[in-house]
């Protein structure tokens, strides 16, 4: 069958969500993988949606309305904000949430997290809502379809941890809650180990690109992996299908009602990353091989516009890198799991620290980028490298000998070494740390104000007093780890309007298609409001271009879902 209604390139959680939504709808539809696995970034993510003003928040009793949302992010984006787009999203979120939860396999909880940038006026928490853990084998033979989550974020291969389970993990050999809940999680992984050859637990953003694949399948999504894209077929200025290679041949796909670019953007494309990253020859992006920019090629060829003016490109965080005996880099990126912790700083080639440490992942690489750091080092001590982990060097029980010997972690009996084997000033390096620890004592942090946000406290140690944020640094031996500028994933895109359709270099759509995710060029210009606002409108413009394409306006809420067509 190659006539389809709907025609989708990519099976993130944007492509997903308008394969299923147009499948509910009625249309036929299909999705295209260039990869041999379904999820893209989405299944390497956190897997939390910034929904403002969701039902799950309410639910807890915690009040937002759209208006604060708008005062927020007209606060946060200043210039950048784009009205219709934003407030196309602010009106469609809440619903998309409410129709995938009550019409397929995904499910939500509400977590804490504050905005980023709480300060500002309308800043909330609880704004994002986390994938429930899922239990993959109810994928049946699709589990081993399913893309993996990064290895550098499971044990024993492909036990997955949540971010539930990091607590207790440290606590293992700590608390009796801890070994329990650990042994809990070993028994449980090593059961599925042995009935389905891997761990069928999905947690964070694994969960969540499971339960988009099971609700495409439930749906009556045809979906085809290794399938890649080459061309649009344009009639009379309209997409009309796409062109594709599937088994080594081409097959023409007809589309119907359009085609739907959600590719995942470019952070696997070298080129692209010179053109649009900052710092690129010292860049490293986490995202999966195949998000080369297909869709932003298929929807240039087509007519459409890659925006270029956007104030950041990328989802940035700090990675750090080491190389396998086998001569394989293993990367990591530095999102929440040590950064945020009490008892380390980041220091620049000089020496001195230059940024809150526990801000967002995007706030400390925005500030590499400013001020040209192509390479920083996270200094602790060994009680926060035992307590916490340091990367790639996980906490105890773990041994972390393996991680000096090649060259990850380096190690000193005092700060002065540890200055002199990383190549900045001994005395610096020693009155940065000392001024540091006089405020961290106290719990205050006069220079960066690290702790005294609503972010910092959150991300932090609860158990640690006086702040969750802040400890000193005193313990020796201390070690350090290089980082350098990453991305989760690019952001730079197709330009769109508020229906997800793709516009022209003068500004008209382009009949039939659509770009949605990281194909279409980020909502918030590149900015990032807070946890989850790259999943958010990834689902949710992904269900506006669906009931576009079904004929279904921003504004109307459809009646329960037709059954869809099974292609």
């Amino acid at each position: 069958m190659t006539e389809f209604d709907v025609v989708v390139v990519g099976s993130g959680a944007s492509g997903m969500s308008a394969a299923i939504v147009a499948a509910w709808h009625g249309l036929r539809t299909l999705v295209v993988e260039k990869t041999e696995f379904f999820g893209g970034t989405t299944a390497y993510s956190g897997g939390v949606a910034w929904i403002p003003n969701n039902h799950h928040m309410k639910a807890i009793g915690k009040d937002d309305s759209r208006a604060q949302a708008v005062e927020y992010l007209r606060a946060t984006l200043g210039n950048h904000y784009e009205a219709a787009k934003i407030e196309a999203y602010l009106d469609n979120a809440p619903a998309m949430l409410r129709y995938m939860e009550d019409n397929t396999e995904l499910e939500f909880v509400a977590v804490g997290t504050p905005d980023y940038l709480p300060w500002n006026p309308g800043a909330s928490s609880h704004r994002g809502v986390l994938a429930r853990e899922y239990d993959g084998s109810r994928l049946g033979e699709h589990l081993h379809q399913l893309r993996r989550p990064l290895r550098e974020f499971t044990v024993f291969d492909s036990m997955q941890v949540a971010g539930a389970d990091i607590i207790p993990l440290r606590k293992a050999f700590r608390s009796v809650g801890g070994f329990f809940h650990t042994t809990r999680m070993v028994a449980n992984y090593a059961l599925q180990k042995a009935r389905h050859g891997r761990g069928t637990r999905l947690a964070s953003g694994n969960a969540l690109a499971g339960r988009l694949l099971k609700s495409a399948l439930d749906a009556g999504v045809t979906l085809w992996r290794e399938t890649a894209a080459k061309r649009i077929v344009m009639e009379h200025g309209r997409a009309a299908g796409l062109v594709v290679t599937r088994e080594g041949k081409e097959v023409t796909v007809t589309a119907r009602r359009g085609v739907v670019l959600a590719s995942g953007g470019f952070g696997a494309n070298a080129e692209m990353r010179k053109e649009f990253m900052p710092l690129p020859e010292h860049h490293v992006s986490m995202q999966p091989e195949g998000n080369v920019g297909d869709g932003v090629r298929l929807g240039v060829e087509a007519g459409g516009e890659l925006v270029r003016t956007n104030p950041a490109n990328g989802i940035f965080t700090p990675v750090s890198m080491v190389r396998d005996r086998d001569g394989a880099l293993k990367r990591f990126p530095h999102i929440m799991i040590d950064r945020y912790m009490p008892g380390s700083i980041a220091v620049d080639a000089t020496g001195k620290r230059f940024v809150n440490e526990a801000d967002s992942y995007q706030t400390f690489v925005m500030t590499m980028q400013q001020r040209g750091l192509g390479k920083v080092h996270m200094i602790a001590d060994r009680a926060f490298l035992r307590r916490y982990g340091m990367g790639l060097a996980r906490p105890f029980p773990y041994p972390v000998r393996k991680w000096v010997d090649n060259g990850y972690l380096v190690e000193a009996a005092s700060m002065a070494e540890l200055a002199r084997k990383i190549g900045v000033d001994p005395t610096t390096l020693e009155t940065t740390v000392a001024t540091f620890n006089l405020g961290a004592v106290q719990g205050e942090d006069p220079e960066f104000r690290r702790g005294a946000d609503a972010h910092s406290l959150y991300r932090g140690d609860q158990e640690n007093k006086p702040n969750p944020s802040l400890a000193p640094i005193v313990k020796p031996p201390f070690y350090a780890i290089a980082l350098v500028p990453g991305d989760l994933s690019s952001v730079a895109g197709l330009r769109t309007d508020e229906r997800a359709r793709v516009l022209d270099r003068q500004g008209a759509p382009i009949g039939g298609l659509y770009a949605v995710g990281l194909d279409m060029n980020s909502m918030t210009r590149g900015l990032y409001p807070a946890g989850g606002s790259s999943l958010g409108p990834a689902l949710t413009f992904g269900y506006i271009a669906a009931r576009d394409m079904a004929g279904i306006s921003a504004t109307t809420q459809s009646a329960s879902p037709e059954a869809a067509v099974q292609a």
